[in-house]
């Protein structure tokens, strides 16, 4: 029988499985979704290993071995009732204690009756001693940890709530608060520099002790600048004391940094966090994004995968720049939103960069929290409108082969989304099985590649190509 709870989407020959009340989403391979989907018809034990020795030309030993595992751990995980575990093959005390830590109901169980658990399970023999001697509440407090980790999917540090005081220790052993006490009472007398910049939805007003600190943060938002308002969204405060430098959000300080060089990635940070909290999105994947005027090209990577090179030369190659950092899904139609701030541009990416942005060279030099030295570079030409979105078109995947040809290798749905998930930063909402068939209704429509790219001129005309841009 299978859990109310679980679901199963299939997509090309493989499966997208969702549990609503675990949050968890996983991809099924071929044979996996074939086992799924004999549950769903009814299929016995039995049944389902005559229908995949068929299928898959596999002896009838084979077949039932893989169908009786595969069952054995659905059971296991809570996924699925009713098997018998004497057809499983036996299981490992670390592969039990996974599903205890993941399956409330099974430790429920175990609570009640750690033999029986142990029987239902299919565990080795020779494990059974250990884990029957496992104490249940320790198990709860192990599996609340994992539950709390994995719920704290948010994007760069937690955000300061509004009630939060902060109060940690500046470079010359004051706190947060004195600093901006005393620079309060030294700007008393003294004009604010005040300027004002718009990301997604959001005006923000942002105010400067000093000339050298605006300077040195409209470098990584002058793209951003809009018209002053009497009615921002949101107000910043950069105050200075000495060395010293602390960002106040609508008063309450929540950042703060020694030396200037710290300053602009600091507040180009907190206008990113705010401005992405206060819209409501789908969800965030970490991605550059372009656009040729109408459709989207997404391109997910981790830090160091070279996407904010090829985004930024794409840009400098004519298509329209939506991101370096973030695809930002929209709730209902999972389309990409424009969050244009600036390249952020890491030193071993400079000299190849230079041939499409000249003026990169001569940008000055901003130290990050994580020590990267970075350079904030201007995109190109006119930035898409902040009140629309776009549909995807397509999602590449880049990867630096110096030795392999630039080229595009087509992917599988499934997989796509499998990889696409590595790169996710957040979450704002529960997901549930309509969001979840949103999602792969979304990826039906999108056309999916690895590229793996041997120079960046190459791999810019393999995506021109694709993208129908003339060259």
């Amino acid at each position: 029988m299978i859990d109310s709870d679980a679901r199963l989407f299939v997509l090309d020959e493989q499966g997208l499985f969702f549990s609503e009340s675990r949050q968890e989403l996983y991809t099924f391979n071929t044979p996996a979704t074939f086992i799924w989907c004999c549950l769903e018809e009814d299929l016995d034990t039995a049944g389902i290993a005559s229908a995949y020795e068929r299928t898959f030309a596999v002896s009838s030993v084979e077949a039932e071995a893989h169908v009786g595992g595969m069952l054995s751990q659905w059971q296991g995980l809570g996924y699925i009732s009713g098997f018998d575990p004497s057809r499983a093959p036996r299981i490992e005390l670390t592969t039990a204690l996974g599903r205890l830590l993941s399956t409330p109901a099974l430790r429920v169980a175990f609570a009640a009756s750690p033999a029986d658990t142990a029987r239902a399970l299919a565990l080795r023999a020779d494990h059974v001693a250990a884990f029957v001697a496992l104490d249940p509440e320790s198990l709860e407090r192990q599996a609340e940890r994992i539950r709390a980790r994995h719920s704290e999917l948010r994007l760069g540090s937690p955000p300061t709530g509004s009630d939060t005081v902060f109060v940690s220790v500046l470079s010359r052993g004051r706190n947060a608060l004195e600093v901006a006490a005393e620079s309060r009472l030294r700007k008393l007398s003294t004009p604010w520099l005040t300027r004002h910049y718009r990301l997604l939805d959001t005006v923000f007003r942002v105010r400067f002790s000093s000339q050298l600190q605006g300077d040195a943060v409209h470098t990584a938002l002058a793209h951003l600048a809009v018209e002053k308002t009497n009615r921002p969204d949101a107000v910043l405060e950069v105050l200075e004391a000495d060395e010293d430098h602390l960002i106040l959000e609508d008063i309450v300080p929540v950042e703060h940094c020694s030396g200037l060089d710290r300053l602009a990635p600091l507040v180009k940070g907190t206008v990113r966090r705010l401005a992405v909290n206060r819209h409501r999105h789908f969800l965030q994947l970490h991605a550059g994004v372009v656009s040729n005027g109408a459709r989207c090209l997404m391109l997910p990577g981790a830090p160091g995968s070279g996407k904010t090179t090829l985004t930024a030369a794409l840009s400098a190659a004519g298509f329209q720049y939506f991101s370096d950092e973030f695809a930002l899904l929209e709730e209902n139609t999972l389309e990409l939103r424009p969050v244009p701030l600036s390249f952020t541009v890491k030193p071993g990416a400079i000299d190849v960069l230079t041939g499409y942005y000249p003026e990169l060279s001569g940008l000055p030099a901003h130290l990050r929290e994580d020590m990267q030295i970075v350079r904030y570079l201007r995109p190109r030409g006119p930035l898409p409108d902040p009140d629309t979105s776009c549909p995807v078109g397509w999602i590449v995947f880049p990867r630096y082969s110096p030795g392999a040809a630039t080229a595009l290798r087509a992917l599988g749905k499934a997989d796509t989304l499998q990889r696409l998930m590595r790169e996710c930063l957040a979450v704002p909402e529960p997901v549930d099985g309509s969001r979840v068939q949103s999602l792969v209704n979304w990826i039906r429509q999108v056309d999916c590649f690895d590229l793996s790219v041997r120079s960046l001129a190459e791999a810019v005309d393999v995506i021109r190509d694709l993208c129908g841009i003339r060259h």
